[in-house]
């Protein structure tokens, strides 16, 4: 009978250091759900490696945007600085120009009035950029406070005076625009209501004359009434008392006047009363003679407003 052979060892190991192989697959089911578990165990090992690439670019993006975030900080606070160094120095310039000093020894070397901060971009991305933005804001805001609180050089007041001048000068030239402007439009209103007073007392006083010098026998009782309606005062009194007489001598004598106006100017006015200056020419017919060369007058007449009415209180014939 042969020897029994050894079973073969791997590097002096026992059989049971060996990998034990697969259970063998007995059926089609198992085999499926073998092959199923096999792909869900795949797509969770994908879904934990894509998580952690997800996580590693969340990192990545947070480092750049603190980078950024700090330069802008940086970029900021140095533009700020500079601006304020400019403002100091020109207040120191103003200063001394305005109080005279002896000129500075060759010896001493010029100091900036203001030192802006040294501001560089972090070294470590990862590290907060508020807190070195914060403190750089911190020592500009200072450097205002202290630039607000230095006294007004004596140039830029006489800036402020100047301005304030000017728009005080502004000021008045409009209030005396407006006064100009009111003063004539009053005038132009009190200008208009003058001429349409005139040109009031100038109608009444051509109507007046043509009633008061028209006559006609055959209508001499209705003639003679509407001269009483068109006066007031002492003449329409005086008037009155004659008329009787008028109205015998009219009708006796046959006498027909007709009465034109040629022009009529007013002289003086108030507000109820004006002169007016008439020129008048009469035709005139009687008994005697049919007709008669027209005779030219020239009437000074007084006119006064009666209630609602302008109307004859004087009549004076003018050589």
């Amino acid at each position: 009978m042969p020897p029994r052979k050894r079973p073969a060892s791997v590097l002096n190991g026992e059989a049971d250091d060996l990998p034990r192989e697969a259970d063998p697959v007995t059926s089609a089911d198992d085999a499926l759900a073998a092959a199923e578990e096999a792909d869900a165990e795949a797509a969770e090992a994908e879904a934990v490696a894509a998580a952690a690439r997800a996580r590693a670019r969340a990192i990545r993006l947070r480092r750049e945007a603190a980078a950024a975030t700090a330069a802008m900080a940086a970029e900021e606070a140095k533009t700020k600085a500079k601006e304020v160094e400019s403002a100091a120095v020109e207040v120191a310039a103003t200063k001394e120009l305005d109080q005279p000093s002896a000129a500075p020894s060759a010896d001493v070397e010029p100091v900036s009035l203001v030192k802006p901060p040294v501001v560089g971009a972090p070294e470590d991305v990862d590290a907060p950029a508020d807190v070195d933005a914060a403190a750089e804001q911190d020592s500009v805001d200072e450097l205002e406070d202290d630039l607000d609180d230095a006294p007004v050089p004596p140039a830029a007041a006489w800036k402020l005076i100047a301005k304030a001048l000017v728009a005080s000068v502004a000021v008045v030239g409009s209030i005396a625009l407006l006064g100009l402007s009111g003063a004539m439009y009053w005038h132009h209103r009190n200008v208009e209501a003058q001429q349409t007073q005139s040109a009031e007392f100038a109608a009444a006083a051509r109507q007046g004359v043509v009633t008061l010098m028209s006559l006609n026998f055959n209508n001499a009782k209705e003639d003679v009434q509407r001269i009483i309606d068109n006066t007031t005062g002492e003449f329409k009194k005086d008037f009155q008392g004659q008329s009787d007489a008028f109205i015998q001598v009219a009708q006796n004598s046959k006498v027909i006047t007709e009465a034109t106006v040629s022009a009529a100017a007013v002289q003086s006015m108030t507000k109820d009363t004006a002169t007016v200056l008439v020129a008048v020419t009469t035709n005139v017919s009687n008994k005697a003679s049919d007709k008669q060369d027209p005779r030219s007058w020239r009437l000074k007449v007084g006119m006064t407003r009666d209630g609602d009415r302008i109307k004859l209180s004087k009549v004076e014939f003018v050589p």
